[in-house]
């Protein structure tokens, strides 16, 4: 038997988008079907504010925040929280404060998720459009990479990627999303993993379970760029 796992945000949906009308058509009738999981960066709310509730209710289990909280069939079954170091918090104020970025900023730059912490230059109350421009921009002058590899560099306690379009996500060391590749092999120890997600290459929010993946062994990544890639891998 095959087990999937399925990022959301540039997967399932596109990044902070309610899943589409079309792909909940022609992707529930499959999760039905087959055993699968999500695990996404994303907190359980937004999870259920952009999925329909019957493929929410379809997955055997939740992990959100980046692995930190997991659900099954609506309830929580446990949630990890993290410790956060206050130089580190200085030091996101100060990228924040001098952020060559000329376009405007918006509010809810730190936002603290259970065992984690998500960190926007851009603010995430921006409208979609200024999501879009400054994605654009971080493409050609990569803040956030940078970013992300001068703390990694600095705090070795936390482990730092690229999450969505506009923000980083911090999580304590071995706190990511690695941790859910030990919890589904625990649970389903001879069955073959496939992960599909769009983050999956060295620097991304995916890329801990990816390799984590690899060493539990027996698991296939499936690297997409949008949800139309997941249906035509799927072949629904």
């Amino acid at each position: 038997m095959n087990i999937y796992i399925f990022d959301m945000d540039g997967t399932l949906t596109l990044s902070r988008q309610k899943m589409s009308k079309d792909f909940s058509f022609r992707f529930l009738p499959w999760i039905k079907s087959h055993l699968a999981y999500l695990a996404a960066g994303s907190n359980y709310e937004k999870i259920t504010e952009q999925l329909p509730p019957d493929v929410v209710s379809s997955f055997s289990g939740i992990y959100s925040s980046m692995g930190n909280v997991f659900h099954q069939k609506g309830k929580e079954i446990y949630r990890n929280e993290i410790k956060l170091n206050k130089e580190l918090l200085r030091k996101l104020e100060a990228y924040r404060k001098n952020t060559l970025y000329e376009g405007e900023v918006f509010g809810n730059y730190l936002e603290l998720r259970p065992g984690m912490l998500n960190f926007s230059v851009l603010g995430r109350s921006c409208p979609f459009a200024e999501r879009e421009k400054y994605y654009q921009w971080d493409k050609i002058n990569l803040e956030r990479e940078t970013i992300a590899k001068e703390l990694n560099e600095e705090f070795s306690e936390y482990e730092v990627s690229l999450g969505g379009k506009i923000s980083i996500d911090i999580v304590a060391k071995g706190c990511g999303k690695e941790q859910v590749a030990r919890k589904i092999r625990e649970l389903h120890p001879k069955d073959k993993i496939i992960f599909f997600g769009d983050k999956t290459l060295p620097g991304g929010n995916d890329y801990s379970l990816a390799k984590a993946l690899f060493e539990v062994g027996n698991s296939q990544v499936v690297t997409v760029s949008s949800p139309e890639d997941v249906l035509k891998y799927l072949k629904i």
